[in-house]
């Protein structure tokens, strides 16, 4: 007999986000000041990493001093971990800049001592994961609200709650949170409609995935009003 598994504690490895941004934007100067004036290709790459890190920086002080204190006012509770509610708002187009940056200094020029890198291109892996989480939340609580008391059918059950947790009905809480327009990303200008309504939905579930591992279901369940 195999032995028997047991659930396992989710947890969040600190990625000291801002501080690794801060590293790579004083190396990223220092490459800029030491690279000779006819290596214009470098040169132009620099501005670009310059000019994204100063976009990621802005997004990120709007988020703690905007975007927190309203989602905290809005569920009435206190994120306790902010640093999750940043990883949220990585989007994936992030990665390439990470990626390029990660391929340009391998090696014994590497701001990182460990792997920097490699955590800052996981933001929107990791922001996935607390959708997945904030996904499955939902979807039990909105089950909890809407459970009969009275006998009726399991199909029209089932059909209450998909209209609840569709992509299209969480996109309008995601816009009166004001999530969307303040993800941290390089996305293009023009995205489908599927991809912003799956990406609104995404946003809210993992706003969700972070009340369930803070606070419990119960908080879940005390908040899912947010979507009824």
């Amino acid at each position: 007999m195999s032995p028997k598994k047991t659930a396992k504690k989710i947890t969040w490895q600190p990625v000291n986000i801002e501080e690794r941004l801060e590293i790579l934007s004083k190396t990223i100067g220092r490459t800029k000041r030491q690279a000779p004036e006819n290596k214009t290709r470098l040169l132009g790459k620099v501005d670009r990493w310059e000019e994204q890190l100063q976009e990621i920086n802005e997004r990120i002080q709007y988020v703690k001093k905007k975007l927190i204190p309203k989602l905290e006012k809005e569920l009435d509770l206190r994120i306790k971990n902010k640093e999750r509610l940043l990883a949220t708002m990585f989007q994936p187009s992030t990665k390439n800049l990470f990626l390029e940056l990660d391929i340009h200094y391998r090696g014994k020029t590497s701001p990182f001592n460990d792997n920097g890198f490699e955590a800052l291109i996981s933001l929107s892996e990791s922001a996935k994961m607390l959708a997945l989480l904030g996904d499955a939340a939902i979807s039990m609580a909105v089950i909890y609200y809407l459970w009969p008391s009275d006998e009726e059918s399991v199909g029209k059950l089932t059909q209450d709650k998909s209209s609840i947790v569709s992509n299209e009905h969480m996109a309008d809480l995601c816009d009166k949170w004001g999530l969307y327009d303040h993800r941290i990303h390089f996305d293009p200008e023009t995205p489908s409609k599927g991809e912003i309504l799956h990406d609104k939905g995404t946003l809210v579930e993992a706003v969700y995935g972070i009340v369930q591992i803070e606070q419990g279901f119960e908080q879940v369940l005390k908040n899912i009003d947010h979507l009824l």
